[in-house]
């Protein structure tokens, strides 16, 4: 072997040299090339979150979808049940305003009525008021007219 070793020019430096570079490999990766592995680690980790975070964010869109279309479903159906409830207060006013209005009318005629037997009875009082009135004027013209020498027996 040392034949083929002197052939090639090799001598026994160069496993020497080949230990001191294994030795020098090793002592520069754990000082240089562990702080680069650790940096590449936390890049990769800090993908890896943003990857997760992403679809947390995909997730979190979907579930505003599906609030928003239920939030409008919800609205919608309020607003019928909104409409329905105006609807039915509206029958229910327009049925008060015509049972009033029937009852209003009702107390309209009967108070129209006693106004009427009212104005009856006063018509007919001053009727008689005036009659009387009338035979008192006539009375007294007549009586006036007596002593006056007016009369019908001279």
């Amino acid at each position: 072997m040392s034949e083929i070793l002197e052939q090639l020019e090799i001598n026994q430096t160069i496993f020497i040299q080949f230990a001191l570079f294994a030795i020098f490999f090793f002592v520069l990766s754990a000082i240089c090339l562990k702080p680069f592995q650790r940096i590449i680690q936390e890049r990769n980790q800090r993908l890896k979150n943003i990857e997760g975070a992403s679809e947390l964010l995909k997730a979190v869109e979907l579930k505003l979808q599906e609030y928003e279309k239920s939030l409008s479903q919800f609205r919608s159906e309020a607003k019928v049940e909104h409409d329905l409830a105006l609807a039915n207060a509206r029958a229910q006013e327009d049925a008060a305003i015509l049972k009033h209005k029937d009852e209003l009318k009702k107390e309209y005629l009967k108070v129209l009525e006693q106004f009427q037997g009212e104005k009856l009875k006063v018509e007919s009082e001053l009727k008689d008021q005036v009659t009387v009135m009338a035979d008192s004027i006539v009375q007294r013209l007549l009586s006036n007219n007596k002593p006056n020498g007016l009369g019908a027996g001279k």
